[in-house]
């Protein structure tokens, strides 16, 4: 079956996590407004065991709003700590993060080549992201992705999370696409590729050196059809597929 449609995940997949660590001080900031020492290593093992706990709790939930994702890390682990997080402390993290999320999610290595190769053979092209509205369109047009893309849909949207079936139904349904002729383009093979299989759709991953897909443990894995290091090489996948 012909491709006439690429459907990709957000962060991972377009956008590149290496500067996750920088990402993660809106945490420490939010942290050090509690008046608790960064530099603890008791923190250090409260935020484990609270991300743990709270990742476990939201994996099991088919739609949310992933700044209630961040939020409950926060709340978790001052509660770990023996404190309790204000609402002050909690709204200026907030903000934090969203901008964190905003400036430090950086482009893939030839993400907009890709994208400009498969868009001149006439490729739909989407974004369907666990993520939510108010950072993902920033995040797009900051790294130069919105010219390239006919659309994109945040798991906020589509009311679900990845790997439920209806965000990948709903982003079908604004392709006016068939499974049959979609390829699904992701870092996590729990929730980019089950997810994608389930819905019908071919799946591809993506590997980016030393990162782990986030929200992936206690999740099914699914082999996907193809595994690549590089965006570049989807582009040898379509075209062999549309000979």
């Amino acid at each position: 079956m012909k491709v006439t449609a690429v459907l990709f995940d957000m962060g991972g997949t377009l956008l590149s996590y290496e500067n996750r660590e920088k990402i993660g001080n809106a945490f420490l900031t939010a942290m050090s407004d509690l008046g608790l020492d960064v530099s603890n290593p008791q923190l250090a093992e409260a935020r484990k065991q609270a991300s743990t706990e709270v990742e476990k709790r939201f994996s099991a939930i088919s739609s949310f709003v992933h700044r209630d994702l961040f939020r409950e890390r926060v709340i978790r682990t001052a509660e770990l700590m023996g404190i309790t997080a204000s609402k002050e402390v909690l709204e200026r993290f907030d903000a934090n993060q969203r901008e964190a999320v905003i400036e430090h999610l950086c482009p893939m290595t030839g993400v907009h080549e890709m994208l400009g190769e498969l868009r001149s053979r006439g490729i739909y092209l989407a974004v369907v992201s666990n993520a939510d509205d108010d950072f993902m369109q920033p995040v797009l047009a900051r790294n130069g992705l919105t010219d390239l893309l006919d659309d994109w849909t945040s798991s906020e949207e589509a009311k679900s999370c990845k790997p439920d079936n209806l965000i990948f139904e709903y982003s079908l349904a604004k392709a006016k696409r068939a499974a049959s002729e979609v390829l699904f383009v992701g870092d996590s093979a729990q929730h980019d590729i089950a997810g994608a299989r389930n819905a019908g759709m071919r799946g591809v991953l993506i590997s980016e050196p030393n990162v782990v897909a986030p929200l992936s443990g206690g999740l099914s894995a699914v082999e996907p059809d193809w595994h690549i290091r590089h965006l570049m090489e989807l582009v040898e996948i379509v075209d062999s597929l549309n000979r």
